[in-house]
């Protein structure tokens, strides 16, 4: 299987590094890119072929457009005379299939998927959309790549991938926002910054692991587990709920969620 890549980024190379960690033919990748700089380092460091631009794509090969949303029409209307049954995969966020399918004049074959930043450490989350049924080579081919940097998965609408923006897309960020402020509290209360750093982080991954796969209700217990009577952490829990912090969240991801809508033109 032959891998073309347009767009030679920070996630295009997370995913090279992903299939190169699984013993992809590395002979078998192409990229793209317009920097001469960017190719120059691709090309030292992964020994695989660079170009400006693509000139040829195999048949049965998959595309990676990994290109900023502003390049999309650009790029696809290069490549559009050499496709006839190749895959894409656009990772680019917030554009729709149908503008992609007429940029690339009429193909249909496309995938739309959204992976995060945590693509770069192999745990991403990717889920992928299509309009098209896929055979069962295809998506081993779409799961062995995007599966490359963490988990993936497929979603039964496009209209889901609004939602996993403001979930998961946008997720890492909200994470690093809650881990700072815990920090700093933890400064403020006299710890010094490495004590507090590690006490959250060791904390963050404990806790992620302790609640993987838990129902809401799961969920609940292990709060009240935590929460002895008139201890401290029940205290701590009281502020959140007197705050309504559940409300502010749940505000944060509608307001992300509305976003991704109107940049896809919705």
């Amino acid at each position: 299987m032959k891998v073309y890549f347009i767009g030679g980024g920070n996630m295009a190379l997370s995913i090279l590094n992903g299939l190169k960690d699984k013993n992809f033919i590395m002979a078998d990748i192409s990229i793209a890119e317009v920097d001469s700089k960017k190719r120059n380092e691709i090309s030292e460091l992964y020994k695989i072929k660079v170009s400006e631009k693509l000139l040829s794509i195999d048949s049965e090969s998959v595309v990676i457009l990994a290109v900023k949303p502003d390049q999309l029409s650009i790029v696809c209307s290069e490549i559009k005379e050499l496709i006839k049954d190749q895959l894409i995969i656009s990772i680019a966020a917030g554009t729709r299939i149908k503008e992609i399918s007429k940029f690339l004049g009429s193909y249909n074959n496309v995938i739309r998927a959204m992976p995060n930043l945590c693509a770069s450490i192999k745990k991403s989350v990717t889920p992928y959309f299509t309009n098209n049924p896929l055979s069962n080579s295809q998506v081993g081919m779409i799961e062995n790549i995007l599966g490359s940097t963490g988990i993936c998965f497929s979603v039964d609408t496009e209209e889901k991938l609004d939602a996993v923006t403001a979930l998961s897309g946008s997720g890492p960020a909200y994470i690093f926002y809650i881990i700072k402020s815990l920090i700093n509290a933890g400064e403020n209360l006299g710890l010094s910054r490495e004590e507090s750093q590690k006490l959250i982080q060791h904390t963050v991954v404990g806790a992620e692991l302790f609640s993987r796969g838990l129902s809401d209700d799961g969920l609940e217990s292990l709060i009240t587990k935590v929460s002895s009577k008139g201890g401290t952490t029940e205290q701590a829990i009281n502020v959140f709920k007197n705050r309504r912090i559940n409300e502010i969240i749940e505000e944060a991801v509608t307001a992300a969620h509305k976003r991704s809508k109107e940049i896809g033109g919705d």
